[in-house]
């Protein structure tokens, strides 16, 4: 078998450049026909084995793995088998099978706690989904907004029945790209670290805007947001601005998406004592913003995971898990900030998101 030549033909990879990285040629069935060196080099064994072997005998669901790297023609994370090693391949089809190239090998610490090796597999896959944001969004943004187009007629005359498909297209690839957008910004709030960059801000103020950002989400709805103030507010506060609006935002959204009709009450005030003391708080001062609806109204069930989408998936209320994903998000933020945050719900009363964070 003449390797070069079968590299050659793949027409994307340069064999001068790729044959110091590991290579291997398997079949579509996973069987190894072929390696160089530094491959045998890695995978620490002979390539004599190696070539006795199936690929799937060293790293872990490589089948999937190559299908995923085929399709979006960009490399993939690999795991070696009961080794805490991870590789970039890349791969190429051709007719005899698969070409794959390992490089920029990435070896975990030893991690003796179970929670922290959890934690830091979770980071890499936040990290793999973020860079893989733009490959993520863009085909879904492709189709709303080539619908959109085809709604509104720019592609010609639609007759009734396929404007009514388009439409529905178009919302359900709207649903899956505000999904998708949320599903991010919780990896993404996963990874931050507690470095926030604070500034002196005014609360109100900054409350304010994301009412305004948010009429077109209740305009023609019969809602009414009224913003209140505590007796003796801290008008002015030292926070991350941007996070803080990201928080309310995100809350302000779940409640609006709820409710077609009632008041939003907006309240920010200085908590007591009593609460920073029930919530075991340290000693700071602190500002709470609370956002209540009485026609949002939760049940025991839907309070259950509401802050936990892993869990709420195994549940019976899978229903309500993209809300659980933006509250994930809301309270990773939260915490980044030194706060936190719970849901109230009272029968035939209201519902309320509480935040508490440092003011100073």
């Amino acid at each position: 078998m003449d390797i070069k030549k079968i590299l050659f033909k793949t027409n994307t990879i340069d064999v001068e450049k790729a044959l110091p990285d590991a290579l291997v040629l398997c079949g579509k069935d996973g069987k190894i026909q072929w390696v160089n060196d530094a491959a045998a080099e890695i995978f620490e064994t002979s390539k004599m084995h190696l070539m006795t072997s199936n690929i799937a005998d060293f790293i872990e669901n490589p089948m999937n793995l190559i299908v995923n790297s085929v399709a979006l023609h960009k490399p993939v994370i690999t795991k070696f088998v009961d080794r805490e090693i991870y590789f970039d391949m890349t791969v190429k089809e051709i007719s005899e099978g698969y070409v794959l190239d390992f490089r920029d090998a990435v070896q975990l610490p030893v991690i003796q706690d179970d929670a922290e090796k959890a934690n830091v597999i979770n980071r890499e896959k936040n990290n793999f989904l973020l860079k893989l944001t733009n490959d993520i969004k863009s085909p879904i943004q492709s189709i709303v907004g080539f619908s959109q187009a085809m709604a509104d007629g720019l592609g010609g005359e639609l007759t009734e029945q396929q404007e009514k498909y388009i439409r529905i297209i178009n919302k359900n690839s709207s649903d899956l790209m505000y999904f998708m957008a949320k599903l991010l910004e919780l990896s993404q709030t996963e990874t931050l670290s507690n470095n926030t960059d604070k500034k002196i801000i005014d609360i109100l103020g900054v409350v304010n805007s994301i009412v305004r950002y948010n009429e077109q989400l209740y305009k023609g709805k019969d809602v009414k947001i009224t913003i209140k103030q505590g007796e003796d507010l801290k008008k002015t506060i030292s926070t991350s601005e941007d996070i803080l609006k990201n928080i309310l935002q995100d809350v302000l959204e779940i409640i609006l998406k709820s409710v077609d009709m009632g008041e939003i009450v907006i309240e920010v005030i200085n908590p007591d004592d009593g609460i920073i003391l029930q919530k075991n708080l340290p000693a700071a001062q602190y500002t709470m913003i609370s956002l209540s609806s009485s026609a949002l109204l939760l049940s025991e069930n839907d309070l259950e995971c509401m802050f936990d989408p892993y869990k709420i998936v195994d549940s019976t209320n899978r229903k309500n898990v993209l809300r659980a994903i933006v509250l994930a998000s809301v309270k990773n933020m939260v915490q980044l900030l030194g706060g936190i945050v719970w849901v109230e719900s009272q029968i035939l009363k209201n519902t309320s998101f509480n935040i508490i964070i440092p003011s100073n």
